[in-house]
C-alpha cells in the first residue's frame, strides 16, 4: 500500500498541511508535533523521511519563577525535567532576585533562552502586554492562571480541586466543614475557595461553620489552628488551600493533643511527597507536574509552529487522593 500524508496525519493527531510543511522543511526545529511526525513517517516507510537529517536541535527553556521554602518548586521542576526525557527541551530553573516579579528582569532573562515558560502569579496584565510586545518569535507561556490571558496559558483546574474536596466530604457525611485559605492575592488559591465554597452552596445539608484567610506558609497553618481553638470550635472537617498550611495545622493541633481525624479531620492541596510521610498521612488533591510539563511542551511546540501566542487557556485535571487525615473513625 502506498503511504500518503494522509496516513501520517491520521496517526499522528496532525493536519495533512502540518505534516506537509514539517517533511518539506530543510532545516528542522525539532519541537514535539516535528519529531512525531518524522516518526511516524519513519515508521509506515514514507519515502522522503530518508532525506530529512536526524540531528536533533535542543531547545532551551526558561522555567522563570520565585522560590520559596517548601516541596512544591522541587517536585514543579522535577515533573518538568521528567516531561522532556525523550524530547529535544531542555529546561532551566530560574529564580527571580529583584522584588515584586521586576519586569525587566524577567524580559531580561527570556532573552536568554529559546523561549519561556513563566511561573510568576503576581504579574498584571500590563505586564503580559509588555512581555507579548518586547519578545518577538520567541514561544512564552504562563503556568500561573491569568484571569484575562494575555499570552498561552497552562494550568492546574484549581476551582475542579477545591469542588472536589467538598464532593468528597459530602460523600462521606461531613457535612460541617471548615476552610483554611490561601492568599486572595492569588488567582488560584481564590479558585480552590471559589470551587469548595460554591459545592457547599449548592448542597443545603453542608455548613460552612469557619473560615481562615492564610498566605500558604506553614506557620499560617499553626495560626490558624490557634484562631480555631479560640472559638472553640470541635468535630470539623477542614480544607487547607495546600498543604503547607495543612501541615502547620497538623502539628499545632497535635501537639495540642488534638487526634487526627478523631477529633479533626483536614485535607490539603498539591499532594507533595510529604503527604504519605507524615501521621497520618494527608488527604490532598494531586497536581500531576510531569502532565503539566507535558502540556506545556506541546503549547511551546504549538506557538513556535504557528508563530501565534493568542491567550488560549489550558486546564490540566486534578483528582483527590484520599489518606488517614479524612478516615471516619
Amino acid at each position: 500500500m502506498k503511504i500518503t500524508l494522509k496516513n501520517i496525519s491520521e496517526k499522528s493527531g496532525v493536519s495533512i498541511a502540518t505534516v506537509s510543511r514539517i517533511l518539506s522543511r530543510d532545516n528542522l526545529k525539532h519541537t514535539a508535533n516535528e519529531l512525531k511526525v518524522i516518526n511516524i513517517a519513519k515508521e509506515l516507510g514514507y519515502p522522503y523521511i530518508r532525506n530529512i537529517s536526524n540531528n536533533k536541535k535542543t531547545i532551551n527553556i526558561a522555567l522563570i519563577l520565585r522560590i520559596e521554602i517548601g516541596e512544591f518548586y522541587p517536585s514543579l521542576f522535577n515533573g518538568f525535567i521528567n516531561s522532556s526525557i525523550n524530547t529535544n527541551y531542555q529546561f532551566s530553573l530560574v529564580s527571580l532576585k529583584k522584588p515584586d516579579n521586576n519586569i525587566d528582569e524577567l524580559i531580561d532573562n527570556i532573552n536568554q533562552y529559546d523561549g519561556a515558560c513563566i511561573f510568576l502569579t503576581n504579574l498584571k496584565e500590563e505586564d503580559y502586554h509588555k512581555i507579548k510586545k518586547t519578545i518577538i518569535n520567541k514561544p512564552i507561556i504562563s503556568l500561573a492562571p491569568i484571569p484575562n490571558p494575555i499570552i498561552n496559558t497552562v494550568t492546574f483546574d484549581s476551582y475542579r480541586g477545591g469542588y472536589l474536596t467538598a464532593k468528597f466530604f459530602f460523600e462521606n457525611g461531613y457535612n460541617n466543614v471548615g476552610l483554611i485559605c490561601g492568599p486572595t492575592n492569588r488567582p488560584e488559591a481564590n479558585y480552590r475557595k471559589n470551587g469548595f465554597i460554591d459545592f457547599i452552596n449548592s448542597n443545603s445539608s453542608m455548613n460552612l461553620h469557619w473560615i481562615y484567610n492564610g498566605d500558604y506558609s506553614t506557620e499560617s497553618g499553626h495560626e490558624a489552628y490557634i484562631d480555631l481553638k479560640k472559638n472553640n470550635i470541635n468535630k470539623i472537617t477542614l480544607f487547607s488551600c495546600n498543604d503547607g498550611m495543612a501541615l502547620g495545622f497538623i502539628k499545632e493541633a497535635t501537639r495540642d493533643g488534638i487526634k487526627i481525624p478523631k477529633d479533626i479531620r483536614i485535607s490539603g492541596y498539591d499532594n507533595l511527597p510529604i503527604c504519605v510521610n507524615i501521621t497520618p498521612s494527608l488527604t490532598s488533591i494531586n497536581t500531576d507536574y510531569k502532565k503539566l510539563g507535558k502540556q506545556a511542551i506541546q503549547t511551546l511546540d504549538q506557538i513556535a509552529e504557528n508563530n501565534l501566542n493568542t491567550g488560549n487557556l489550558n486546564l490540566i485535571p486534578v483528582e483527590l487522593i484520599p489518606r488517614k487525615s479524612t478516615d471516619k473513625v
